[in-house]
């Protein structure tokens, strides 16, 4: 919810839970590829440390020994995800295995933001051939929803579904009338 080292609200990694509703503005997603016994360093994390509101100490942040004890290296297998809040403290020890360390790498966040330096607004067509409408959809680059763009719906029952929600009729034809556009 804050930022570990200034301690100032992050609204960009934000985790709120907020009368049993919890929100996470950016979800990491760890598909575990190699194995990650105790000790062989890799992902660690602070348990709990999504919900800080006050910045940790500098030490800390840079995984220094007195606080070595609130750094939890999980041990994983080959084929296990981890999922985490992009708000919680995490980072990697060093790796100390025989083998190399594998994973891939994911990302999640609302339709209307960016994170990561290579975000690029357009796919190439040889990336994007032979894709579902669904698989488009959780692609698009960011935008609001009140553009009517594709998105996709998961029901309770884990159906998919695209849906586009529009915005008020009303409200599109203020914004052409007065600024010559479709949106504002």
């Amino acid at each position: 919810m804050i930022d570990v080292e200034s301690g100032k609200y992050n609204p960009f990694l934000a985790y709120s839970c907020v009368q049993g509703q919890i929100s996470n503005c950016l979800l990491g997603c760890s598909v575990v590829l190699s194995d990650h016994n105790a000790g062989d360093g890799g992902f660690c994390v602070v348990r709990g440390s999504h919900k800080a509101n006050f910045a940790a100490p500098q030490e800390m942040i840079d995984g220094g020994d007195a606080y070595r004890e609130f750094l939890v290296q999980p041990e994983t297998k080959a084929g296990d995800v981890i999922l985490f809040s992009e708000s919680t403290v995490h980072g990697a020890l060093p790796w100390t295995a025989d083998h190399q360390r594998r994973l891939a790498l994911y990302r999640f966040a609302p339709p209307t933001m960016a994170y990561g330096r290579s975000y690029s607004p357009t796919w190439p067509a040889a990336m994007t051939d032979g894709m579902t409408p669904a698989q488009l959809a959780v692609t698009q680059p960011p935008f609001s929803v009140r553009l009517d763009r594709e998105q996709l719906v998961v029901s309770a029952d884990g159906d998919m579904s695209i849906a586009v929600e529009s915005r008020n009729a009303r409200k599109k034809a203020f914004d052409k009338d007065v600024h010559g556009t479709d949106y504002f």
